[in-house]
């Protein structure tokens, strides 16, 4: 089944500039990183950008008021549970200090049921969606980046063809993904939340540093990693 991934873009917050610039030299870069392996000092500044747009972007979980793992009664003993599984250098305490206040993802009721979880549980992988239905306007606008409006429209025409007549397929249940579907493109609209489709399958490699030779014959390759 062709993997089709929605991914959220981040609305600007209240009175930020330059977000558009920013995530345009990001674009850049990762673009570069798909042909060169980038200089230590092209990584440091790619990562400043990703800092930087975080600070001047709204984060899904501020946006929806996620739950953080503190708000969970429970927590000390799960994550006391999970740092004996962790292999990490922080004592218990440091730990427990440190992961208090991160969202909690395994019961963010806003976390999408079809995602790579836990990757990224607030993206929607929409590839079943090619296969259930077969409405040629959907499949089009379904692979378009979206602003809030278009994500809406995309919502109603899903509603619509699914009323039509759907494909059933031994992955998913159909019914429940278009529900859903529909619902977290109008979910996170309501929100201020763009989507951006991601073809994984065919994005360029990332090249990293290169490896070493495997042999006196062997001149070595950059390695790769798919995004």
């Amino acid at each position: 089944m062709k993997r089709v991934d929605w991914c959220l873009v981040r609305p600007a917050k209240p009175g930020a500039t330059g977000v558009a610039a920013l995530e345009g030299e990001i674009a850049v870069l990762v673009e570069q990183a798909a042909e060169e392996v980038l200089t230590e000092e092209e990584l440091e500044r790619l990562v400043a950008l990703e800092d930087e747009q975080e600070e001047q972007t709204v984060l899904m979980c501020d946006a929806v008021a996620a739950p953080r793992v503190e708000d969970d009664p429970d927590w000390e003993s799960r994550i006391c549970d999970e740092y004996a599984d962790t292999d990490t250098d922080l004592e218990l305490e440091e730990y427990l200090e440190l992961r208090a206040k991160d969202p909690d993802c395994d019961r963010c009721p806003f976390a999408s049921p079809y995602s790579l979880y836990p990757l990224d549980p607030c993206e929607f992988s929409a590839g079943p969606l090619f296969v259930i239905l077969g409405d040629a306007a959907v499949h089009a606008a379904a692979k378009r980046a979206m602003g809030p409006a278009e994500m809406g429209e995309l919502a109603d025409a899903i509603d619509t063809a699914a009323a039509r007549g759907f494909r059933e397929v031994p992955e998913v249940d159909a019914r429940d993904f278009l529900k859903r579907a529909a619902h977290f493109l109008r979910f996170w609209g309501r929100h201020g939340f763009s989507v951006k489709p991601v073809e994984p399958d065919e994005l360029p490699p990332i090249m990293t540093e290169s490896e070493p030779p495997d042999g006196p014959d062997d001149p070595g390759e950059p390695s790769s990693y798919l995004h």
